[in-house]
């Protein structure tokens, strides 16, 4: 092969291999860009994420969700009911309901109407107690008190503790032991200046903050007794039936001062009535060892 055709053929494989190189530029950086945009999609991705909130980084939302656990007012259980005196005190009969067990739940939402007049009924195994409750002075404790008496929650239980020095009936307690609750706590909602007379109807707790449904009612002028540790919110007054919670504070105890009646009080059932318009004036006319305790 002469010198010019040698340099010819080697002139041609050099121009096939450049263009050999540019097609695999080509295809490199084909492949990059489409790299690129599929980087670039996750990043704008994941900036929205951070910036609405992925399940895993939402802040908690006060809305319902499987993750912010049940909704405000849910039944999470129940507990076993109380065992009180086989012997009924006043000549009433244990109710059906006394058998049940006794619901747990979530705190309910705020919904109770601070401007209209809520009035309890105790039915009990002596005989009615009325009670007038305050919402605009207690909001929360009476919103709970009414939440449950309307889930049913204390129909069945028993008076578990009458104190005669600090003229006290107590009740509430599903498990009738002084111990038990509805399954939440509610914040105590005091004025700083409380009293407590013949009449009061109250919230017992066992330390700051610790309501829940354990009430009890002041039927005598003992209960002032109380006023030096004015620690239990006032939620409600008697209306009706005080003769009634003083028959039930009369009865015989087991022990001196302080204990569970030795015949069953039972509150047959309690109900509330919403009455439309203006609630009247909130001042009451007018916890427990010897302080009404939950």
């Amino acid at each position: 092969m002469s010198k010019r055709a040698r340099d010819r053929q080697l002139a041609k494989l050099a121009q096939r291999r450049a263009a050999e190189r540019r097609a695999v530029r080509r295809r490199r950086n084909s492949l990059l860009g489409v790299a690129g945009v599929v980087v670039a999609g996750i990043l704008v991705v994941v900036g929205f994420n951070v910036l609405a909130g992925d399940d895993t980084n939402r802040t908690p939302s006060p809305s319902p969700s499987a993750s912010a656990g049940p909704a405000p007012g849910t039944q999470t259980g129940t507990v076993p009911p109380g065992t009180a005196s086989a012997e009924v005190a006043c000549g009433g009969l244990k109710p059906a309901a006394a058998d049940e067990p006794k619901p747990q739940f979530t705190a309910p939402a705020l919904t109770i109407d601070e401007n209209v007049t809520y009035t309890a009924t105790l039915q009990t195994s002596c005989g009615e107690v009325v009670i007038r409750l305050l919402p605009k002075r207690a909001p929360q404790t009476v919103n709970s008190f009414v939440f449950l008496a309307r889930k049913g929650y204390f129909d069945g239980t028993f008076i578990h503790r009458l104190v005669d020095s600090i003229d006290v009936v107590q009740g509430g307690d599903p498990t009738g032991t002084g111990s038990g609750g509805p399954g939440y706590s509610i914040p105590d909602e005091l004025q700083g200046a409380e009293t407590y007379p013949g009449g009061t109807f109250a919230m017992a707790n066992s330390g700051p903050n610790t309501g829940g449904s354990q009430f009890f009612i002041i039927t005598g002028p003992q209960g002032h007794n109380l006023d030096g540790n004015p620690a239990y919110t006032i939620f409600g007054e008697i209306v009706e039936g005080l003769d009634v919670a003083r028959r039930i504070n009369a009865l015989p105890i087991e022990g001196e001062d302080d204990g569970p009646p030795t015949q069953a009080i039972y509150l047959e059932r309690v109900t509330v009535v919403k009455k439309a318009g203006p609630s009247p004036s909130e001042s009451p006319s007018a916890t427990p060892s010897a302080s009404p305790s939950a």
